[in-house]
């Protein structure tokens, strides 16, 4: 099968007569106008030849009025024969706007750049100051017909892209491509904010609660910890239930979750049994732990580890009651408003808020507030440090992820230290408790 060419000529406007044709809105035709006087008419008019020399437009309506409104004499054009049907000429028309593609958003991002790049190639890169030459963001803008924000915005998706491929991977749009950049901008700023904090000496709290945020591997650093030495251990481990997907659905930013260290559910089991484990042998005689978990599918399994480790627990959960709930399928189940913690024993502990209920009443960080995803308020943190640990106490944190723990115990005064992974949550703890200072 070949492809039909056509002729191709050279062809008076006048000649070109309009017809009823399937668009009605033309849009932006000064954005139109201006793009063809910049770079001239890219692609040429379709047209079907009539009797003598006259035509009839099949493609290109838009291009046509900004052609006459410009008083243009001489036109390209792509002739079809006059033996064409009507049905022929409809599906011309169809061609040329439903096949058509636009241009991803990723595309037309680095499209934006490689211009910006080649007009700066040809006419020297602007320095800053008054008076001087070269061409900047203002001009890429102007040839554009776009804000220089959206320029920028668009160059920094294109840089960012190129770099980190992998985080652009689930975008869909530009806004998407744009809350990544936004999310990005935020994590080099908080690197550097505490980068800056922790050079600062005289923040004496700041840096005391800095060294009992340790970056790295729980099953590591508790080793260093010697036997019997600590009052109450507080859990938030990962769930095993692959929460960054859940998150998502909730209508979270994935770029909370994306330092998240999840569990894959097959070693699960294994993975609470050492954690239960290290944490009895660096318990004191009597004391309490507390571990948050996903009771479906794992409640009864974190119940048999604890007791495997040597714990003593109920089945009857420590509550904590955020006030509202959420459920994925509420045509099926009812909204979730709650999160459950065990309290386990070792020994035979005292509380120190003896008879205090086990529903802990206390509003969740929003959304836009968290560092982490499972980020728990201080204020609850403190109310059940209170209740189960005394002034003095010694608190394990094996798990840290936002840090709201160090600081519950903090307020407290409680001597904590924790262990996590990843150091950007490291780095947005330094400059909460900055911040708090501060406020």
């Amino acid at each position: 099968m070949t492809i039909d060419v056509g002729q191709v000529g050279m062809i008076p406007l006048s000649s070109i007569k309009v017809g009823d044709r399937a668009r009605v809105e033309m849009g932006d035709l000064d954005a139109m106008e201006k793009s063809m006087h910049d770079r001239g008419l890219i692609s040429p008019l379709a047209v079907k030849k009539l009797n003598g020399n006259e035509f009839i437009l099949l493609a290109g309506e838009r291009r046509y009025l900004v052609l006459e409104r410009n008083k243009v004499d001489m036109v390209p054009v792509r002739i079809y024969p006059d033996s064409i049907s009507e049905l022929e000429m409809k599906s011309v028309e169809m061609a040329e706007n439903f096949f058509r593609k636009d241009m991803e958003y990723y595309e037309y991002d680095n499209l934006l750049k490689e211009i910006h790049t080649l007009q700066q190639q040809i006419h020297g890169t602007a320095a800053p100051g008054p008076g001087q030459t070269g061409w900047t963001l203002n001009d890429t803008a102007a040839l554009a017909g776009i804000t220089n924000a959206s320029v920028s915005t668009a160059i920094k998706r294109s840089e960012a892209r190129e770099a980190f491929p992998e985080l652009f991977q689930d975008c869909k749009t530009q806004k998407d491509a744009t809350k990544i950049i936004k999310k990005m901008d935020e994590l080099i700023t908080k690197e550097q904010i505490a980068r800056r904090l922790e050079a600062n000496r005289e923040e004496s709290k700041l840096h005391q609660l800095a060294k009992c945020y340790i970056t790295g591997d729980f099953f590591e650093g508790v080793k260093k910890i010697p036997d019997g030495i600590i009052h109450l251990v507080e859990i938030d481990p990962p769930y095993g239930i692959d929460i960054t997907e859940l998150k998502k659905t909730d209508g979270e930013s994935i770029y909370n979750t994306k330092e998240y260290n999840e569990i894959d559910w097959s070693l699960y089991q294994d993975f609470l049994s050492r954690t239960f484990k290290e944490c009895y042998r660096v318990m004191t005689e009597h004391s309490w732990l507390l571990c948050w978990f996903a009771p479906e599918p794992w409640f009864e399994t974190i119940f048999e580890e604890l007791e495997n480790a040597g714990f003593s627990t109920t089945r009857m959960c420590g509550i904590w009651n955020k006030g509202f709930g959420q459920a994925k399928r509420p045509e099926i189940y009812l909204a979730n408003s709650y999160e459950m913690f065990f309290y386990a024993w070792k020994g035979r502990p005292a509380l120190n808020k003896p008879g205090r209920s086990n529903v802990f009443n206390f509003s969740p960080v929003s959304p836009q507030q968290k560092t982490h995803p499972t980020e728990r308020p201080v204020d609850l943190m403190t109310e059940i440090y209170d209740t189960f640990a005394f002034t003095g106490s010694r608190v394990l944190i094996p798990f840290l992820g936002s840090g709201s723990g160090l600081i519950a115990a903090d307020n407290l005064s409680m001597s904590p230290i924790g262990f996590e992974l990843s150091k950007s949550y490291r780095d947005s703890f330094l400059v909460k408790v900055h911040n708090m200072k501060v406020n």
